[in-house]
């Protein structure tokens, strides 16, 4: 070979190595200069998205026949600096008209208090309650007295007269719109089953006033549809247009997330939009979802979780129940998961799948060996949150006999956990006893008669 072709031949094996060599710079991503103190976090985020999904299973192993298990999935973020909330110029807009009466008010008070315990004295507040007129308590920075007489006229709020959404977030407005608020961040929270019965009732006229206040005060309107026939078009739809987030809420042990996300729209966050969908196997009945509220159909589960901050954990319990048989020691899928999310670190529209599987080993199901003692002890505390806040909301809806079937029947699938794991469990056991005392010395507002109620027309004597 000459040394022309010598020559020839490394220029082309250069020019080779150059070219991938731009290939590999120009498919390298740019750290954006806000993650440059996080850059491999960034990275991380770019490469597999901002949240990570695992599972955990108890028992993990299956005899044949009817058996009961739960599942735990797990929803963990990166970790970064979120950045230092601002302070915050916060109206809370109770809906008290008869039409919540019962569980419903009672969903809608704990929430309330969990956004008033997630608030800092550097930030403000003012509460109106909505009824036949709006009840205003005005504005003033959340001091320790403020916040103490702020609790407890919530928590003693009752159930009485009409609805009138517009007058009260007219009347939050007016108190966020201040010269004092002007360089606070100013957020509406309203709790309500989206069922106004006075003022401006249709949906359009009721988005406009939030979009209003956003472009004219820059108030962000959030909205919290309680109840599983709340409206939930009218309720989104003052949240699309204030800038704010949409929730919904059937399950009294899971308000303090309302509080989560309103502190998140403080602060830079992982993801937004985030959703579970769950589908069981062929074998499996859901039982309940706990930890976060959802929407269940069937073998079908669509969670809606909203934003999640950095190096947040959030779990999600499936109390599941299956039959199976055989002896040939085999994988039984108990559950597909589905997640989607906006990544927020990297502005990518993300999903991820996970099957949940436990094992049918008819050795291996009894005894101890076979429960998995972490799930099972987080598993344990979800049952008893949800079924004490069941027997919390039966007793607020006048049913205090139900109530307390429901706490011993909690107590008593309790023993039976204890058999093999009573360490584990000890937790839950207090947490049951402490619910069961709150709930029997509540004292529990009377309702008053729903005006808004149609009158039935007296039958007709033949």
């Amino acid at each position: 070979m000459g040394r022309a072709e010598i020559h020839r031949g490394s220029s082309f094996l250069l020019l080779a190595t150059l070219l991938l060599s731009g290939l590999a710079l120009a498919e390298e991503p740019v750290v954006p200069d806000w993650a440059e103190g996080w850059k491999e976090t960034w990275l991380d985020a770019y490469r597999d998205g901002s949240i990570r999904m695992s599972s955990k299973v108890t028992p993990r192993f299956l005899g044949n026949g009817r058996q009961e298990l739960f599942a735990v999935l797990e929803l963990r973020s990166l970790s970064f600096p979120p950045g230092e909330p601002p302070a915050a110029s916060v109206a809370l807009v109770i809906d008290r008209s008869a039409s919540t009466a019962g569980r419903r008010l009672l969903i809608a008070r704990k929430a309330a208090l969990s956004v008033i315990d997630g608030m800092t004295e550097k930030d403000q507040l003012a509460i109106i309650r909505v009824s036949d007129e709006p009840e205003v308590l005005p504005i003033e920075p959340l001091t320790a007295e403020h916040r103490a007489r702020m609790k407890a006229l919530v928590s003693e709020m009752e159930a009485v007269g009409r609805s009138d959404l517009s007058a009260g977030l007219e009347a939050a407005f007016a108190q966020l719109s201040k010269p004092s608020e002007a360089g606070l961040y100013r957020q509406v929270i309203l709790l309500s089953d989206g069922r106004p019965t006075d003022g401006m009732v249709d949906q359009d006229g009721l988005a406009r006033l939030a979009r209003a206040a956003r472009e004219q005060h820059s108030i962000h309107v959030n909205t919290v549809a309680i109840g599983e026939d709340a409206d939930l078009d009218l309720m989104a739809g003052m949240a699309k247009q204030g800038w704010g987030f949409a929730a919904s809420l059937n399950d009294s042990a899971a308000t303090t997330r309302v509080s989560t996300r309103r502190q998140l729209d403080l602060v830079r966050r992982a993801a937004s939009a985030v959703e579970l969908r769950v589908r069981v196997g062929p074998t499996v009945t859901l039982l309940g979802v706990m930890g976060l509220d959802a929407a269940v159909q069937g073998s079908l589960a669509r969670v809606p979780v909203g934003e999640v901050g950095s190096g947040e954990v959030i779990r999600l319990v499936l109390h599941l129940s299956t039959d199976n048989v055989g002896k040939e020691v085999r994988p039984i899928e108990l559950a597909q998961i589905d997640l989607q999310y906006e990544d927020a670190l990297t502005e990518k529209r993300r999903t991820q799948s996970l099957s949940v599987k436990a094992e049918l080993n008819p050795a291996k199901a009894r005894g101890r060996g076979a429960l998995d003692p972490e799930a099972l002890k987080h598993a344990s505390v979800a049952f008893v949150q949800r079924h004490t806040a069941r027997a919390d909301e039966t007793a607020e809806d006048g049913d205090r006999a139900g109530a307390r079937e429901i706490l011993e029947s909690t107590r008593e699938s309790l023993k039976q956990m204890a058999r093999l794991a009573r360490l584990q469990i000890t937790d839950a056991m207090a947490l049951l006893a402490r619910r069961s005392s709150e709930i029997a010395e509540q004292s529990r507002p009377k309702a008053k008669p729903d005006p808004s109620a149609s009158k039935k027309s007296p039958k007709k004597k033949p």
